[in-house]
């Protein structure tokens, strides 16, 4: 809309410009008419010098005809003059115009480059987002994946320690048993008995560190 209205104010210039051309041409006529008028007045004054009598009525003619060509002219040129500064008004006027819009015109160029920087900036910005939330949601798949294996493992643990502690009750129970009956058989052999309670001691300590080491692991 602005380059429409700085040709159509650029084509009125140029208009006014043709206006005031024809103007000063219609001028310069006029005063090549005058200019011919006064030749032929001192014509007539050089051919009939010696007939004032005969010629004065058409010298008096003549007088007259250039006198209201004179005032012709000069009302012409008054004319011309207020015109042409007329013209010369507008023309700064329009002048004016057309170097605010462009102003304007360079002024929204730069507001449209800073706008388009400004979204190339946060166009950059949200893919760098979006890299972000795609590593962050991976990381946290892993991390979900991380505790369903953990909780595997640990339900496996549970049931390890679970067989390993009936494993140790019966053990405990079978070995009570044979102390029993161990006992009942060597009750009489006071040192039999000492050597299989120590044998049964350093069983129930190999087990019982065999048990925190499970637990550890």
């Amino acid at each position: 809309k602005h380059e429409a209205k700085i040709k159509s104010l650029t084509d009125y210039m140029q208009n006014m410009e043709q206006k005031r051309r024809q103007l000063e041409e219609s001028q310069d006529s006029l005063n090549e008419e005058l200019a011919k008028l006064r030749a032929q007045e001192k014509m007539h004054e050089v051919s009939f010098k010696d007939k004032e009598k005969e010629h004065l009525t058409r010298l008096q003619d003549a007088e007259e005809m250039k006198k209201a060509l004179e005032q012709q002219m000069e009302t012409h040129r008054e004319a011309h003059q207020k015109q042409l500064s007329r013209l010369r008004d507008e023309i700064e006027e329009k002048q004016k115009i057309i170097d605010e819009i462009r102003d304007m015109n360079q002024k929204l160029q730069l507001e449209q480059e800073k706008l388009s920087a400004d979204y190339d900036k946060l166009k950059i910005e949200d893919q760098e987002r979006e890299m972000k939330l795609e590593k962050l949601i991976i990381l946290n798949d892993k991390r979900e994946q991380a505790r369903e294996d953990l909780k595997g493992l640990e339900e496996t643990v549970a049931r390890e320690l679970q067989t390993l502690h009936n494993l140790r009750k019966l053990f405990v129970q079978d070995l009570t048993t044979r102390v029993k009956k161990s006992v009942e058989l060597d009750s009489d052999d006071g040192g039999g008995s000492a050597a299989q309670k120590q044998k049964i001691s350093f069983l129930e300590n190999n087990l019982e560190q065999l048990t925190k080491v499970h637990k550890q692991v």
